[in-house]
């Protein structure tokens, strides 16, 4: 009646089976492992660099940090100074340093150098010294920032550069024929040349302004006999900058008023523009000599 057959079993069938998971997750482990140090690195080299500033140390802290300039960074700021000054200062100042009769005066061995700190240094060369300042002897203006916008690095280059040309075992140099105060006009020299070609174009285009011996206007126009920006422009980058005028709010403005291109002027020509700038020069060479 019954059909005793046995049922075997195979006790492996069965028991392991494939997970379909199984392979992608080692896949993305793998995935993650390599892609991760070439995203951290991606995000470190997007951050920011972070300069470092090292403040001197106080004298008696433990371990002081040695933070004196290297002799290569005073090599190069020294050579950055001697070239600020030559772009910027030796126009009013001399080539070395030596003056400028009724421009600027001497800086080697200079009095005032030595005796000024770097604070008050910085706000002198930053911003100028107008020709009415008490201080200002010459009345000649000394333009805010070398009147070519010299940056902070630039200007604490040229103050290096200033502070190494001293020597403190040598004598100061005399300032004496800078003291102009007492002359009439404070030292604003006022020339009329009416022989030359260009006097009449300069009466007409300039005089209003800059007064008709070319010493300055107060509130309108600077003098024009001892001015640091006549003597350092080219003849080609005066004749420019008279065509083109300056208006109040360019930066080396320091008056605070429109000069109009061309003096107001519209129909001077370019070789009148010429004869104006020759006679600039011939007032200056007379300017300088006179001292």
């Amino acid at each position: 009646m019954g059909n005793n057959s046995k049922t075997t079993l195979n006790p492996t069938k069965g028991t392991k089976s494939d997970d379909p998971n199984r392979g992608m997750c080692i896949g993305f482990s793998l995935l993650i492992g390599l892609t991760m140090p070439i995203i951290l690195g991606l995000v470190s080299m997007a951050q920011p660099r972070q300069h470092t500033h090292i403040t001197p140390v106080a004298a008696g802290d433990v371990n002081p940090v040695d933070a004196s300039p290297t002799p290569l960074a005073l090599a190069q700021q020294m050579a950055s100074g001697r070239e600020v000054f030559a772009n910027a200062c030796s126009v009013c100042h001399g080539p070395n340093a030596e003056g400028v009769s009724r421009l600027g005066k001497p800086l080697r061995n200079s009095a005032f150098v030595q005796s000024t700190d770097d604070d008050a240094m910085f706000t002198l060369l930053a911003e100028g010294r107008a020709i009415d300042h008490p201080l200002n002897t010459t009345g000649a203006l000394m333009p805010p920032r070398g009147a070519v916008g010299l940056n902070d690095e630039q200007i604490h280059d040229v103050m290096a550069y200033l502070r190494d040309m001293q020597d403190p075992s040598q004598p100061v140099a005399s300032v004496e024929a800078w003291d102009l105060v007492g002359e009439e006009g404070g030292g604003q020299l006022a020339i009329q040349l009416d022989t030359h070609p260009g006097y009449q174009l300069y009466i007409s285009s300039c005089a209003a302004c800059h007064g008709e011996g070319a010493e300055g206007v107060e509130q309108l126009g600077l003098p024009l006999t001892t001015s640091g920006f006549v003597r350092g422009e080219s003849d080609e980058g005066l004749v420019k900058f008279i065509k083109s005028g300056r208006p109040m709010w360019d930066a080396n403005n320091t008056t605070g008023i429109d000069m109009p291109p061309k003096g107001g002027n519209p129909a001077i020509t370019d070789e009148q523009l010429q004869q104006i700038v020759e006679y600039l020069r011939a007032l200056q060479e007379q300017a300088l000599a006179s001292n």
